[in-house]
């Protein structure tokens, strides 16, 4: 089975680039995801989900406050809306990769900034990235 959301996740999470912009495009697309997938569920796990949007948010605003540019150069990919409920077990793992791949190229980054600002900035999107991550799985306690 495949969700309207797979293909356009995998070319995002396998074309985004390592840098600024590409943490950004994977966020981006996440948080939407997240959005849509919250208004596709129960209400109990809607909850969680929306949550998870934030913490996708929040590090997309972290991003924004250290590259000011990114909302003008980074690739803004719309997950859409899911179209039948057995998409969402699917839906959710698209989000975990994603968010995965934001993670990832995020610590990597992290790694070769010089800027402690920058490093700070990084910081802080891992730690919404992880738990908006948990959320989505379903893994946050």
């Amino acid at each position: 089975m495949s969700t309207t959301w797979t293909q356009p996740a995998q070319t995002l999470i396998t074309g985004a680039g390592t840098g600024w912009e590409g943490i950004w495009s994977l966020t981006y697309a996440a948080g939407f995801g997240a959005l849509n997938l919250a208004m596709s569920v129960p209400l109990g796990v809607g909850v969680s989900i929306s949550y998870a949007a934030m913490d996708f948010r929040d590090a997309q605003d972290e991003l924004e406050w250290a590259r000011p540019n990114l909302r003008a150069s980074g690739d803004a990919v719309r997950l859409g809306v899911l179209r039948a409920p057995q998409d969402i077990a699917e839906a959710r793992t698209i989000l975990d990769q994603l968010a995965d791949a934001a993670l990832n190229r995020a610590a990597a980054l992290a790694e070769v900034e010089q800027e402690l600002a920058d490093q700070a900035a990084l910081s802080r999107v891992m730690a919404r990235l992880i738990t908006a991550r948990a959320k989505v799985t379903g893994r946050w306690a």
